[in-house]
């Protein structure tokens, strides 16, 4: 399986100035979880709204919170993207060539074309509640990964927190 098959040729962009309410807002309209930031047509970073926009200022440029675009070919194969998605910790990646010049791949548009993780499965899906989505590698370590929403689970109780009933 080719990655310009499972790839989106036409992502939801925004500019590097766009407030990150806004990028909020743009998301939810889609329903994508990944934003590609471009400025003119040319893509120059991506942001997951659940992960990089989770504790965000609502009106701070999402430029301050985007990382840098980690690229692929239109021609690699999916297993090939797996690995890059796993080895750098993101769960998109942007497409070089193909028909439209570029686009988008996730981990869900792998999942959803009938790929299945090989060797990189321990990092490819939380090692807590088996989700594919907002997975991140443990530090230091190369096999075992978590997703956001266990990862805060996992951390001390936040200000506010109702820790049940007092002593």
């Amino acid at each position: 399986m080719r990655v310009a098959d499972v790839m989106s040729d036409r992502p939801v962009t925004i500019t590097p100035d766009v407030p990150v309410s806004e990028a909020f807002r743009v998301a939810s309209a889609f329903g994508v979880q990944h934003l590609v930031v471009t400025e003119g047509r040319f893509p120059v970073g991506v942001v997951c709204v659940r992960c990089d926009l989770a504790d965000a200022f609502p009106r701070r440029p999402v430029s301050f919170y985007m990382t840098r675009p980690i690229t692929i070919g239109a021609y690699e194969t999916a297993e090939r993207a797996s690995r890059q998605m796993c080895e750098r910790g993101v769960g998109a990646l942007i497409v070089r060539g193909g028909d439209s010049g570029w686009g988008i791949a996730t981990r869900g548009d792998l999942l959803r074309a009938g790929f299945h993780a090989g060797e990189e499965e321990g990092l490819f899906f939380c090692a807590a509640c088996g989700t594919h989505m907002h997975v991140h590698p443990v530090p230091g370590c190369e096999w075992v990964a978590f997703c956001v929403d266990c990862w805060d689970r996992a951390g001390p109780p936040r200000i506010g927190d109702d820790l049940g009933d007092a002593d």
